[in-house]
């Protein structure tokens, strides 16, 4: 684990990323990435599939919240699905029924339940991962991490395309026959990528430019 990344938070990046791979075996981790869709932000995990990209924002026992309404804004700019995992610490109380309430003060039924987060994240985890409601309610909300519906054929968001460095952008240009010369900027390959090719070929390729990029922390690469 690096030296700045604290044992609270490799706790729940460790189960975050044994989740992903259980339900996306196909998909490459990626660790820490930047992206510069809605103003810089580095995304904590990034797990992408040869059609599919999702990210997740972790917030371990020692974070905060402040940040995580622009970090998630960002992240919903490139990613098909924005995932919140948060430390159980962030819930907060609430009046509940006998049949969904987590524990019994003073004759009244409480749970508790995860933060108002705008814009929403398409799926929040609570870490731990646990049943918490009282014996006899019948559902527990936070209990299970749901992950989202798989995407097979769905065009990322506009702003994925800027999670690529400027020569993935030139192999892209040349791997969809999208003329691009030496001196062409990054903002020229994005305009003629845009222009020339459909929702499906730029999702393709964005992520096969990703899933083949060499990463400091991250699964070994795809080149395929």
């Amino acid at each position: 684990m690096p030296a700045y990344r604290s044992s609270d938070e490799g706790e729940v990046r460790e189960a975050v990323v044994a989740r992903i791979r259980e339900r996306r075996p196909e998909a490459r981790i990626i660790h820490e990435i930047n992206v510069s869709s809605y103003g810089p932000n580095r995304i904590d995990v990034l797990a992408v599939s040869p059609a599919e990209i999702i990210a997740v924002e972790i917030k371990s026992a020692k974070d905060k919240l402040d940040r995580l309404p622009k970090q998630i804004e960002s992240m919903k700019g490139c990613a098909h699905h924005v995932i919140a995992a948060l430390h159980d610490k962030f819930l907060i109380e609430v009046p509940a029924n006998r049949g969904c309430a987590h524990f019994e003060r003073d004759g009244k039924f409480y749970s508790r339940t995860t933060p108002v987060i705008r814009p929403r994240p398409h799926e929040v985890w609570v870490f731990p991962e646990a049943r918490r409601a009282l014996p006899e309610a019948s559902h527990d909300f936070l209990e299970k991490w749901q992950m989202p519906a798989q995407q097979f054929q769905a065009a990322l968001p506009a702003g994925a395309i800027d999670l690529l460095w400027r020569d993935e952008l030139a192999w892209l240009c040349g791997s969809l026959g999208v003329a691009a010369g030496r001196r062409s900027t990054m903002p020229e390959m994005v305009a003629a990528l845009r222009w020339h090719c459909n929702g499906s070929e730029l999702t393709k390729g964005i992520c096969s430019a990703i899933r083949r990029r060499e990463c400091a922390e991250a699964d070994p690469a795809i080149a395929a």
